[in-house]
């Protein structure tokens, strides 16, 4: 079995595949690591590949040193698609990581990839060219955490469902600017590329998909929260094979 992880800033986020099928996944943060990282010894792990924002913590390094393929995946790994980013060095891997897995499941057609995390991560897989590039704004909670910051009388609130056209209240007008501000520029980015590309499949992911994965009205998208750790198996496949 392949074990896939994705060393975020908060999380350490991982899936078990046999193959191509996700077999298990699940999320440590790094308090408690090294002990986290042992309850995966139940499963039959041959494996490994992994990718980083940050500076590997010396508990999975230990947890790595037991296993006798370790692909770390950075922008200089050999990939099974096309980049046409013009500065790669600076590119998020997880943004390749999710145009490797989308273009794994929709490898004939161009497809718009939707990641609503930290970041609103908004990029553009096409047939011709593989990982085109595409737009970075801030996330959900970033834009709930920017009114507190940047004012002086705004309360911080977590993320709520808002759908009315007005807000009533000052509670109610922050959920409002802000959900309907991110779906409006999802739904503005998703209409700008179909009306260019008429064979245009949706992808959706990221932590806070499920906020936004039903606004996209008489378009199909398809949802896939996993879909940064399945993209780390394909190039741990790829690069075995």
């Amino acid at each position: 079995m392949n074990l896939a992880i994705d060393l975020g800033n908060t999380a350490l986020k991982w899936a078990v595949f046999e193959d191509k099928n996700l077999i298990f996944r699940g999320k440590f943060d790094y308090l408690n690591l090294l002990e986290d990282l042992k309850s995966l010894e139940k499963f039959q792990i041959s494996r490994v590949a992994y990718t980083t924002v940050i500076e590997v913590p010396e508990e999975l390094k230990y947890f790595l040193s037991q296993f006798d393929f370790v692909l770390p995946i950075n922008q200089n790994s050999t990939f099974p698609l096309g980049n046409a980013y013009e500065t790669p060095q600076t590119l998020g891997i997880d943004r390749l990581m999710n145009a490797v897995a989308a273009n794994n499941l929709f490898s004939n057609n161009n497809v718009l990839v939707i990641d609503c995390g930290t970041c609103l991560k908004i990029d553009f897989v096409s047939i011709a060219n593989g990982f085109e590039g595409g737009s970075i704004a801030p996330g959900l909670n970033m834009r709930y955490k920017a009114l507190k910051q940047f004012t002086h009388q705004l309360p911080l609130l977590e993320p709520k469902q808002f759908n009315n056209l007005t807000g009533k209240n000052t509670s109610d007008s922050i959920h409002n600017g802000v959900m309907s501000g991110m779906a409006n520029e999802i739904i503005g980015a998703v209409n700008a590329y179909a009306e260019n590309y008429l064979d245009l499949k949706l992808i959706i992911t990221g932590g806070d998909y499920l906020y936004f994965q039903d606004i996209i009205e008489k378009k199909a998208i398809f949802a896939e929260p996993n879909l940064t750790l399945i993209g780390i198996n394909l190039l741990l496949l790829h690069n075995i094979e």
